[in-house]
C-alpha cells in the first residue's frame, strides 16, 4: 500500500472543533441609546399609572411614598425580568442588540447572572463618575464594569 491511499485510525477519531462564534459587539452610544429608549418606556409608564396613583392616594406632597417604592420595584422587575427571559430591554429589542452569556455558546443568562449585572454591577458601574459605563467605550469587546462582572456581552442580533 503507498502513502497516498494510507490513513491513520487515529486521526478518523478526532472531534472535529466546534468553531467558536464571531460576536459583533455593540459599543457605547447604541447602548445609551437603547437605555434612553427604555426610560422613555419608565418616564411614560410613569406618568400614565404611578403618578395618578399618588394624585389618587393624595401623596403628591409627600417626600418618598410605598407608590414610590412600588415604582422602583416596578423599574428592577422590568430591567431584570426582561434581561433574563429574553436578553433584551424594550430599548435593546428596538435597536436590536442583546445581553448574551461570556461562558456559553448558546449565551443563555442566569437568573443570578442577571442580577448580578444589573442591580449590583450597574450600581458600582455608576461609580465614580459612571465610569464603569464608559469602559465600554474602551474595552476590546465593549464590556463595561457590569459585564466584566456578571460575564455578559451585548451583541447586535442576527436577523435572518
Amino acid at each position: 500500500m503507498d502513502e497516498a491511499t494510507y490513513h491513520n485510525p487515529s486521526q478518523q477519531l478526532q472531534p472535529i472543533p466546534e468553531p467558536q462564534p464571531v460576536h459583533h459587539y455593540a459599543g457605547f452610544w447604541i447602548r445609551v441609546a437603547a437605555t434612553l429608549l427604555d426610560s422613555l418606556f419608565l418616564i411614560g409608564i410613569n406618568m400614565l399609572i404611578f403618578n395618578p396613583l399618588r394624585r389618587a392616594w393624595g401623596l403628591t406632597d409627600a417626600f418618598f411614598s410605598f407608590i414610590d417604592l412600588i415604582e422602583i420595584v416596578f423599574d428592577l422587575l422590568y430591567l431584570i425580568l426582561l434581561t433574563w427571559w429574553t436578553g433584551q430591554t424594550l430599548g435593546k429589542m428596538i435597536l436590536g442588540i442583546r445581553v448574551i452569556n461570556a461562558r456559553q455558546s448558546r449565551g443563555n443568562l442566569t437568573a443570578g447572572q442577571v442580577f448580578l449585572r444589573e442591580v449590583i454591577g450597574k450600581f458600582l458601574s455608576s461609580l465614580p463618575f459612571s465610569l464603569g459605563y464608559m469602559w465600554v467605550g474602551w474595552n476590546r469587546r465593549k464590556q463595561g464594569w457590569h459585564d466584566l462582572l456578571a460575564k455578559t456581552y451585548v451583541i447586535y442580533e442576527r436577523r435572518v
